[in-house]
């Protein structure tokens, strides 16, 4: 149970991450920003892509 409500804690911390780097690089002047705001957003949206996989490839063992 405890190791469900980290994986909320960490993938809503991730969430928030993101959606500050998309906002950052909405508002970049330099490519340098604006790319690295967007790789941070799609990095953030892979992880807890993989989060999700992890919960269903534990489900799918028991």
């Amino acid at each position: 149970m405890m190791r469900q409500l980290g994986r909320w804690i960490v993938g809503g911390m991730v969430a928030i991450v993101g959606l500050v780097a998309l906002f950052l690089a909405s508002r970049a002047e330099e490519p340098a920003m604006y790319y690295s705001g967007l790789a941070f957003f799609v990095g953030s949206v892979l992880f807890n892509f993989l989060q999700i996989k992890q919960v269903y490839d534990e489900q799918s063992r028991h």
